[in-house]
Order: C-alpha cells, then sequence, then structure tokens
C-alpha cells in the first residue's frame, strides 16, 4: 500500500498505548459502529467462521466479536507493530488470544491460499490515497473471501468541496470539544486529517467496491463524516 509507512509511523509506539482511550472521545459513534458490526455479522456467520481483521489495531474488533462467539477463530493483521503489541497484551489478558493469529503484514502478502468466511476493514482505507492503493486493498480483500462472504468496511468519506462536509467538518469539532477533548488536540487532529486522510465520496466507495468485485453494498451507519457500509462479495461466474 503506497501509505502503509505512513500508517506505520502515525501509530507508534506512545501513541499505540493511549490509542484506546483517545479514539473513544474523538470519534462520534465508536461503539455504536462497533456494536452494529457485532450484530451484522452475527446474522450471516456460522459458529464455526474464520475472520479476516484488516488493521486490527489494538485488538478492539476481535476482543468483542470473540467475546460472543466463542467458535470463531481471527486473523488479525496491520502494519504497526506497536498497535499489534498492544492486542496481543489485550487478548492474552482476556484469554482470547488462542482463537488468534496476529500478523505485522498488509492484506496483499497473506498467504493466497488463505479464504476467509468474513472480513472486517473499520476505519484503515481512508489512510489510503485513490491513486490505486484504495482499489488494490479492496482487491487484496477480495481474493481472500469465499463466495457470498461478508466485508464490513467504515472510514471517513465525503466529497471535500461541498457545503455539506464543511457543515459536518465544522459539526465533528464542535462534538470533540463538547466531549472534553483539549483544544489543541483538536487542532492536532484536525490537522491530522487534513494531512492523512484521504476522502472520496461514497459514490467512489461504491465504484470500488463494485471493481474489487463485492455485487452488493449497503450503508449501514452514518456519524457526521464517518460512514459504515456492508459489501458482500459477487458469486463466482
Amino acid at each position: 500500500m503506497t501509505d502503509e509507512g505512513g500508517i506505520k509511523e502515525h501509530f507508534h509506539d506512545q501513541r499505540a498505548k493511549r490509542y484506546d482511550e483517545t479514539v473513544r472521545k474523538v470519534i462520534p459513534g465508536y461503539e455504536t459502529l462497533h456494536a452494529m458490526a457485532q450484530f451484522l455479522l452475527e446474522g450471516i456467520l456460522k459458529p464455526d467462521a474464520h475472520l479476516l481483521i484488516v488493521g486490527c489495531g489494538t485488538g478492539e474488533e476481535i476482543e468483542r466479536l470473540a467475546s460472543h462467539h466463542p467458535g470463531w477463530r481471527f486473523t488479525g493483521i496491520d502494519p504497526s507493530q506497536a498497535m499489534l503489541d498492544q492486542a496481543r497484551e489485550r487478548l492474552e489478558s482476556k484469554n482470547l488470544l488462542k482463537r488468534c493469529e496476529l500478523l505485522c503484514t498488509k492484506a496483499e502478502s497473506l498467504d493466497p491460499a488463505l479464504r476467509f468466511d468474513a472480513a472486517t476493514c473499520l476505519l484503515v482505507m481512508h489512510f489510503l490515497p485513490d491513486d490505486g492503493a484504495k482499489a488494490g486493498l479492496l482487491s487484496a480483500i477480495a481474493s481472500h473471501l469465499k463466495p457470498e462472504a461478508p466485508l464490513l468496511l467504515a472510514d471517513l468519506h465525503g466529497a471535500s468541496d461541498t457545503d455539506r462536509f464543511a457543515r459536518l467538518l465544522a459539526a465533528w469539532t464542535r462534538w470533540q470539544l463538547a466531549h472534553g477533548v483539549d483544544p489543541v488536540e483538536v487542532e492536532k487532529g484536525l490537522k491530522h486529517v487534513a494531512r492523512d486522510v484521504h476522502f472520496v465520496p461514497e459514490t467512489r466507495l461504491f465504484k470500488l467496491l463494485h471493481q474489487a468485485g463485492f455485487g452488493s453494498v449497503e450503508h449501514f451507519h452514518q456519524a457526521f463524516l464517518f460512514g459504515g457500509w456492508l459489501a458482500l462479495k459477487d458469486k463466482p461466474g
């Protein structure tokens, strides 16, 4: 991925350690997004499903899903070793690590023979530019999914030159301040978003998903500029 180095740099050791505390203050609907992902997947998957967690970070998704589904197995991948170290410690403390494989890699580098029953890619792809990197990630994920398997995708998105985008960005800024985020940190966060997040409108996301081999795409979550989508891989032929 073009931006993998940037992701590694952003999620360094100290940032990884405080990520879980910070993200809940900064991202509206963070807990709700993960809860919705759980309930969507459990309505589709079998009790012995094997899930690919792309950008597994500190293990939030895996802990939630594994705690509620004792038969599910997980392969979590992330380009940041610091984040994976936090995930490993977290999952081991919950006695969940035995059902998990955590790899410091990217989807394109996985064993080509691996096939999963589902994948999640939450708050990851918006860090990749739309120069082939977004398309490459989605195609790699699709190549490792069984036919009709679900992908749950969540990202910042939108047409950044529109009044709607400006209005939602301003509302998100006020939301952070109202929830106790230090104004200095809010300003730093907005600079990070302007510098490191590559926004595309939802229509472009749909096109990228369809081109990667996902025929059915449904929007299930929205919180200011954050959106969530359920996509199903096409049947063969």
